[in-house]
């Protein structure tokens, strides 16, 4: 049995459209396949929602009290009973092979114990006039980007942590390195970054090996307000703060950095490269994060 875990916090419309096209996927078996909401504690009509899919998919709601996304993966992972567990957002709209690329990811790849998909950016208003297309790593992070190709392949170390919004783990990984780290991640609506990478960290570490499942194509909505400069500040203090716990580091930032991080994006402004001044402007949070 396959687990399609989706956590959700308040966000009842947009799960709804996630969950129609997770319902309009091709080639699956459902019988083996179900589908586990965790609600985070939500106040609006996330119930509705799931009890309305609950006519095209094989899908229940599970209450998880505990607030924060890390908490609501580890509900996911307790009372989900596949042997792989599939987590996507709430917000997302997946390809209808997106399923079935993952079904034979795990059947090629028997020795694998994690998975990460592809993941592009869809621009709610438009595609920004700064944007080169060039990835620079923490505008990345900010898009919901993760790309390295359409290939089915095994994961190098020189490869990128899958992405949040699309990844799988095998349930014996969770028996031999542990959950997601709860002091990480999304607390609500409280910014919070980095337990998934500090769980494909400890992977990792551990001789687990991974599979990129270029196939398994998600797209992620990217709203204006989320690119606004004081958003991207916020993005890079959040990054910097999980960074510090993660690799538990004792106060690292500098202030002159933070400085000398506006400056430079400054110049990438004057070149015409608003993309590269994002990137400083995140980069210039980072440093107030690592010593908050």
């Amino acid at each position: 049995m396959l687990s399609v875990c989706v956590c959700t916090y308040n966000r009842a419309q947009r799960l709804a459209r996630t969950l129609d096209t997770l319902a309009a996927q091709i080639g699956v078996d459902w019988e083996n396949v179900e589908v586990v909401v965790v609600d985070n504690n939500c106040t609006d009509d996330t119930a509705d929602v799931v009890a309305t899919a609950a006519a095209r998919l094989p899908v229940r709601r599970v209450v998880e009290e505990a607030q924060g996304l890390a908490n609501a993966r580890n509900r996911a992972l307790t009372v989900s009973r596949g042997r792989w567990i599939i987590f996507t957002d709430d917000d997302v709209l997946l390809e209808r092979d997106w399923l079935q690329s993952y079904a034979e990811a795990f059947e090629a790849f028997p020795e694998a114990s994690f998975a990460g998909g592809r993941i592009v950016p869809l621009w709610k208003q438009g595609r920004p006039g700064w944007f080169k297309g060039e990835r620079l790593d923490l505008i990345n992070g900010v898009l919901g980007w993760y790309d390295i190709g359409t290939d089915l392949r095994g994961m190098t170390p020189a490869d990128p942590e899958p992405f949040g919004a699309n990844f799988a783990v095998r349930r014996t990984l969770i028996k031999s390195i542990g959950i997601f780290e709860p002091s990480l991640g999304m607390h609500g609506k409280k910014l919070g970054r980095g337990e998934e990478t500090e769980f494909f960290i400890r992977a990792k570490a551990a001789g687990a090996k991974g599979i990129y499942v270029g196939g398994a194509l998600c797209h992620h909505p990217v709203e204006a307000d989320r690119l606004s400069l004081p958003a991207l500040y916020r993005y890079g203090v959040a990054s910097g703060r999980a960074y510090r716990a993660i690799m538990n580091l004792p106060e690292s930032g500098s202030r002159l950095k933070g400085a000398a991080f506006l400056a430079r994006g400054m110049l990438q402004l004057l070149k015409g490269r608003g993309d590269r001044f994002r990137q400083c402007v995140i980069n210039a949070g980072v440093q107030a994060g690592l010593i908050s």
